[in-house]
């Protein structure tokens, strides 16, 4: 018996469907993880730019604090 395969054309293992699925899977891993690497940079900027102002006071920029 065949699991997740409703016609006989389609091998043992494998559904028409997943070459398709699977790299559409990757597509989204990889997304996911260029996300997580953009918010790591962008958070490390602006703690970066929040120290600026602390170590200089006379900047008119505002602080940015960060709660974690």
């Amino acid at each position: 018996m065949r699991h997740g395969c409703m016609s006989n054309n389609c091998s043992e293992n494998e559904s028409p469907l997943s070459p398709l699925k699977s790299e559409s899977a990757r597509q989204r891993w990889d997304m996911f993880h260029r996300a997580i690497a953009h918010a790591k940079q962008s958070n490390n900027a602006a703690l970066q730019e929040a120290e600026i102002p602390a170590a200089n006071p006379k900047s008119s920029s505002p602080l940015l604090s960060i709660a974690r």
